[in-house]
């Protein structure tokens, strides 16, 4: 059997296997455009926080921290009932009574008005649960196990609430719920029991994009093998093909381009071969930037912080940035920061230059550029990211770029040479997030709905002829 022959048997059989499967991709594709994943953001988590009391008479961070040992982070509100230290240490959540030090457990903390609070209605039911469809990240791991409050809404909605904190930590609508099971539960591969697998739901969905990607690729030959555009057939067709096959191998010409693209970076979005680095600091650079404790001798207590802070300030936030121990005081709206010590925190563009020499061993900086709009690796689609930033090249063998918080002095990106080919192989195709079109909405719905539409209908005639060779074959072998 010669070469071509297999090739069009591979493009046949594997076509009759995975055409539905692309053409859910494309499906699901659509409602991710406007249906996201849920998830809290911080400024809705501020929201259902009671505001804290200035009178509080509170034990001091130290004295959490010494309790505690190395801790790796610390927050205070008032989340479970009543005002809590909430420590993060090696992965792990704990609450402290912020007003006797005593450790928290779950029966200590009010839940069910957490939630009322939270969503401003009463909780229909409460009821544990360990993970489900909309808790299957790993970020919820450190939580575990949520309690799950039902609440009689409108929207119908579900809070999950951490054990370890009593905060709310996820919230869903009827609305996000049903179509996440349209949109991005099928488009990601995404049920809870794969899902919480992480390596094995990673490793199923790159065995999954390789054939398809292989039926693409085989697709492409046989559609140029079969297109006459000189010598055409019949009629003056291009094609040999008529009814279904028609439409297909026509759609396929017109979309293959489209359709491999978002194939590949479907695929590349597993980071296959792990080839493409995160955008946050590593360890070593992380430990660098903050050199030194979280809490110092010289923090205040919380009293003396609120004290002067405007009304409405909901948690307190310890954090160490360019070597400074700080505090943010988050209110509903807006957040502040301060030294942990009470004074104002001003960080100066030259100091934070300078220190973020050190992050970066094999390079020195060739660019320092004060950004008031994103650029091509600095940008935000769903959520928000700060503005204004420092921008930092290096000049070092990965081309590391480092996008500093000049209020916070927090990294908020880092990027190297890795990091740029993702941004491109990955969100540009997949997303088509090119400035020249996300940029200049409606353009890019208009452009990225068209082309999955495309992609859309010749995978469903893919799946049309696939079905009826199917159906043939079953009819043949009864009449025998």
């Amino acid at each position: 059997m010669s070469v071509k022959r297999h090739i069009y048997l591979w493009h046949r059989y594997l076509g009759i296997a995975l055409c539905l499967l692309i053409a859910m991709w494309f499906a699901s594709g659509i409602v991710l455009m406007y249906v996201g994943y849920p998830s809290l953001d911080d400024e809705a988590r501020l929201a259902g926080l009671p505001p804290l009391e200035a009178d509080m008479e509170l034990v001091s961070p130290g004295a959490v921290v010494e309790r505690y040992g190395d801790v790796d982070a610390l927050r205070l509100n008032a989340a479970p009932g009543r005002p809590a230290y909430h420590v993060r240490q090696g992965g792990e959540w704990h609450s402290v009574d912020a007003a006797t030090g005593a450790p928290l457990t779950l029966e200590d903390m009010d839940v069910q008005a957490a939630a009322r609070r939270h969503a401003g209605a009463e909780v229909a039911a409460l009821e544990p649960v360990e993970v489900d469809q909309w808790t299957v990240p790993g970020r919820f791991n450190a939580h575990r196990p949520l309690v799950r409050a039902r609440m009689d809404d409108d929207a119908v909605s579900w809070l999950y609430l951490s054990s370890s904190t009593g905060e709310v930590v996820q919230t869903t609508t009827r609305f996000e719920r049903g179509w996440n099971w349209v949109g991005a539960v099928v488009h990601w591969i995404y049920p809870w029991q794969l899902r919480q697998h992480p390596e094995l739901w990673r490793q199923f969905v790159i065995w999954l994009c390789v054939p398809a990607i292989a039926l693409i690729i085989t697709g492409t030959l046989v559609g140029i093998w079969r297109l006459r555009v000189r010598r055409r057939y019949k009629g003056g067709r291009m094609t040999p093909y008529r009814g279904w096959h028609r439409w297909h191998h026509i759609l396929g010409i017109a979309c293959v381009v489209f359709v491999f693209t978002f194939m590949v970076s479907g695929l590349l979005s597993m980071n296959p071969g792990r080839v493409f680095t995160s955008p946050a600091p590593d360890r070593e650079q992380t430990a660098t930037w903050e050199d030194g404790p979280l809490i110092t001798e010289a923090v205040v207590p919380p009293a003396a912080l609120l004290a002067n802070a405007p009304d409405g300030v909901r948690e307190l936030e310890w954090d160490r940035q360019a070597g400074a121990p700080l505090v943010h005081l988050h209110g509903a709206d807006t957040s502040r920061v301060r030294r942990a010590d009470g004074s104002p925190f001003e960080p100066d563009a030259d100091t934070l230059t300078a220190r973020a020499e050190g992050l970066v061993s094999e390079g020195s900086i060739t660019e320092t550029t004060r950004l008031t709009d994103y650029d091509y690796y600095y940008y935000a689609r769903r959520s928000h990211r700060p503005l204004p930033v420092l921008r930092l090249r290096f000049d070092d063998p990965d081309g590391t770029t480092l996008y500093i918080n000049p209020e916070t002095a927090a990294i908020e990106s880092r990027i190297d040479h890795s990091g740029r080919w993702r941004r491109w192989l990955y969100n540009g195709l997949h997303s088509l997030d090119f400035p020249v079109l996300w940029e200049r909405r409606p353009l890019w719905d208009v452009v990225v709905l068209s082309l999955s539409l495309a992609g859309l209908a010749f995978s469903l005639t893919g799946a049309v002829i696939g079905w009826k060779r199917l159906v043939g074959r079953v009819r043949v072998k009864r009449r025998h």
